[in-house]
């Protein structure tokens, strides 16, 4: 297999580290995911998606449990990421990890796995 051709991503109050296990990409997430995150998010979700065609990864799993804050435009970014490897083919499971003592992040994330059920998991911990 391939190496990742991602890097990890710290903007000061965002932080975004990949780290490919075998089939699986995972995404740890840090800080806060407002506007200044929006972007850089978005951009790096892009580029993991081609990263799990290039390298057939089977899942993807996003660890935020130690992010504190996630707004609406960070929520897009992982709708366009899941529509965009939906539409590529072959199945990648999408996993978010979130801290049981943070319901917001189960609450938010609830709507990305009514869109992809069967796809897209949330995962308390």
């Amino acid at each position: 297999m391939s190496s990742l051709r991602v890097d990890r991503v710290n903007t000061g109050s965002f932080g975004i580290e990949p780290a490919l296990l075998g089939d699986r990409l995972s995404v740890k997430l840090t800080g806060t995911g407002d506007m200044a995150a929006a972007a850089p998010l978005g951009s790096y979700c892009k580029e993991i998606q081609h990263e799990v065609k290039r390298l057939s990864l089977e899942a993807v799993e996003f660890d935020i449990r130690a992010l504190y804050f996630l707004n609406s435009s960070c929520l897009k970014a992982f709708i366009a990421f899941i529509s965009g490897v939906t539409a590529q083919g072959p199945k990648c499971e999408i996993r978010f990890v979130t801290d049981a003592r943070l319901g917001w992040q189960r609450r938010s994330l609830a709507a990305l796995e009514r869109m992809a059920p069967g796809l897209v998991s949330i995962d308390e911990k």
